[in-house]
């Protein structure tokens, strides 16, 4: 009854600890579990973004230029893909739609 006992305690302690269950080879001495730092993956975000280009003596658009961009949320993938637009000098970019995001 005792190596139940203890196999109740540690997986217990596991669970108290941040919820990573212990597997019962854990206790008998075999090799650990992988660390908890593996155990969550974050997503990727990628995105394409098509800005327009506007030079600033006249204001008139002279074209349009896309940019891809990643991040860990939609959100972030979609500001670094705008964040990527080359702007020429004299030139600012406006109306930036997202393309595509994956």
């Amino acid at each position: 009854m005792k190596p139940l006992h203890r196999l109740f305690v540690t997986g217990t302690a596991a669970l108290a600890l941040g919820g990573l269950a212990v597997p019962a080879a854990s206790a008998a001495g075999a090799p650990a579990a992988a660390p908890v730092a593996e155990a969550g993956i974050l997503k990727v975000w990628h995105a394409t973004v098509q800005c327009q280009i506007v030079r600033i003596s006249d204001n008139n658009v002279v074209g349009y230029d896309r940019a891809d961009g990643t991040g860990n949320t939609q959100e972030a993938a979609v500001q670094d893909a705008a964040r990527n637009i080359p702007v020429p000098q004299g030139h600012y970019k406006r109306h930036c739609d997202t393309k595509r995001i994956w």
